[in-house]
């Protein structure tokens, strides 16, 4: 059975991808091998710079044309302190730390280059049982890898044969070290409140979330079809055929627990939107009480699950993505059978399965809201909101 996770086992990696053909295989090796070794620390500061104040620009008009993905991620990273961490890393709250990384290249390179190479001595020096290497091609390709992989790995990393690292933890079974500091942080910051994001910008981006499963509690995979069924049908006919938005979604995480209903690129008033997110589960119950989930041998259902599982299996995967997958799915202990067992239950899927849903999220834990929209627009709501300006 999938069951909600607290959120504080995780894994902190260093990923270093590339794609050759097989006749530059030992050339990508080395380059890997000059990135993690040989970079001239000293003498990047200019490049270092640039880097931070082009990424911080694109962060900034990301969020204003993107703005969904940020107001999704924000709601997320209030109950959960696995994605409070990602918000921190990847959200809106990055914007501070671009800054303040800025600032620091700024003020004292001396000190932050030091802080780079400690940085690169710790990774170097980890212990292997932390590292892993992850191939994908044809079986000719694989054979013709093996030997520059092995040099890589024997001779292209520094051992410290001296005094080999410590035995890296299984985070996965054991709290990550960053937890407990993110845990303070997420009570200092009482993160559940309603928040606007200002940007420039003519349109809004309005999220609405909360727990819909507390930890420990057992979730259905009929959850994502129910998310699906909000998705192809309330959100896009209330939300996006009559009201206008390009885009109105509904999303659930059986790993957290948490639901959340967004929009993007929305004409309308912030306000009028979360009155049509209030009324997504009702108009649940309703498809139920009429029988519209159940009519024509439960047809509305069934195309429900054909969504879900196109979405589960996609499109066929380049060779790039394919690996990629297969190597989330390890680091995860993602099992074939686990997958296959999901898949059952979203077969599974009955209207019990549907007004269960609708219940809990008429009566979601705790719900907050994060809005990404022009200062104007938040002068014309009612809500009180905690304003902060992203531009």
């Amino acid at each position: 059975d999938i069951k909600v996770h607290p959120g504080v086992n995780m894994l902190t990696m260093l990923f270093l991808r590339g794609k050759c053909t097989i006749d530059k295989i030992s050339d990508l090796f080395a380059v890997f091998e000059k990135v993690l070794t040989d970079i001239n620390l000293d003498d990047s500061r200019d490049v270092l710079r640039n880097a931070l104040k082009s990424n911080l620009s694109s962060k900034k008009s990301n969020i204003a044309s993107r703005g969904h993905s940020y107001a999704n991620r924000r709601i997320r990273g209030r109950y959960s302190v696995r994605n409070f961490i990602d918000e921190k890393m990847y959200g809106v709250s990055s914007l501070e730390s671009y800054a303040t990384v800025l600032e620091a290249v700024e003020s004292d390179w001396g000190q932050f280059v030091l802080r780079l190479k400690n940085l690169r001595e710790a990774i170097l020096n980890g212990n292997r049982s932390g590292m892993l290497i992850n191939l994908t091609g044809d079986r000719l390709v694989l054979d013709a890898t093996m030997d520059d992989a092995k040099d890589f790995l024997v001779n292209g990393l520094p051992v410290d044969l001296g005094s080999p690292a410590p035995p890296t933890p299984d985070f996965r079974s054991v709290d990550h070290p960053w937890i407990a500091p993110a845990q303070q942080d997420m009570l200092q910051s009482n993160p559940v409140r309603d928040e606007g994001i200002v940007v420039s910008t003519q349109v809004a981006y309005v999220a609405e979330g909360g727990r819909l499963y507390n930890v420990g509690d057992t979730v259905s995979a009929s959850v994502s079809v129910i998310s699906h069924y909000l998705t192809t049908g309330y959100m896009w006919d209330v939300i996006r055929a009559k009201n206008g938005a390009y885009g109105a979604y509904s999303q659930f995480s059986s790993s957290d627990g948490i639901a959340t209903l967004f929009t993007y690129r929305d004409p309308n008033s912030p306000e009028d939107t979360l009155d049509a997110f209030h009324e997504a589960a009702d108009s649940i119950l309703q498809d139920d009480a009429s029988s519209t989930l159940t009519r024509d041998n439960n047809a509305a259902i069934t195309t429900a699950i054909i969504g879900t599982i196109g979405g589960l299996d996609g499109s066929a995967l380049s060779a790039k993505d394919a690996g990629w997958v297969a190597l989330v799915r390890y680091l995860r202990g993602e099992s074939a059978l686990c997958r296959q067992r999901w898949r059952k239950e979203v077969l599974h899927s009955s209207a019990d399965d549907f007004v269960d849903f609708a219940q809990r999220l008429k009566s979601w834990r705790t719900p907050s809201v994060a809005i990404v929209a022009s200062q104007s627009a938040f002068k014309e709501m009612e809500r009180d909101l905690s304003l902060f300006k992203a531009q």
